[in-house]
């Protein structure tokens, strides 16, 4: 696993774009491993981040520890096994979504009556849309226990 330390100002600049696509503060040293089309950043050896096409985004273990206010969808537990499986999340299994997400927005997911994240992703409509018959509202960029979680957290 190659690891590559950023720079003062590349941190700088990663921390600025966590705090405007998902606002929460993120500081300190940063490492980056790379999984192929993701790469997991680690901020004090912490994996709280990912790098998904060239954005940063908070990892799921980066929502469960830093717990950001909006950005929010929550799905019934019939769509938990089909995102878990690495699923991206459908209008139908959707419950909640927070009327500020516009499509292109980071989204974390969380299960009916749970606070914790099950995984996160991109918001392919705004928040408003996403209640619906069908279609795909949100793609999973990364989940509990995929090959990044496992990694990390066995």
């Amino acid at each position: 696993m190659r690891r590559r330390r950023f720079r003062k100002k590349e941190a700088k600049k990663v921390s600025a774009e966590i705090k405007e696509t998902t606002g929460v503060e993120v500081g300190g040293d940063m490492d980056e491993v790379d999984f192929g089309n993701v790469k997991v950043i680690l901020v004090d050896n912490e994996p709280l981040l990912i790098n998904y096409e060239g954005r940063y985004y908070l990892s799921v273990y980066g929502v469960m520890k830093l717990r950001p206010e909006k950005y929010r969808v929550t799905v019934d537990e019939g769509a938990l096994k089909f995102i878990m499986n690495g699923a991206d999340v459908m209008k139908p299994g959707i419950v909640y979504a927070d009327e500020r997400i516009k499509e292109g927005d980071f989204v974390f997911v969380t299960v009916e009556g749970k606070d914790s994240p099950i995984a996160v992703g991109l918001a392919l409509c705004d928040g408003s849309e996403m209640i619906g018959e069908k279609g795909k509202a949100v793609k999973n960029i990364h989940h509990l226990k995929d090959k990044i979680w496992k990694q990390f957290f066995g």
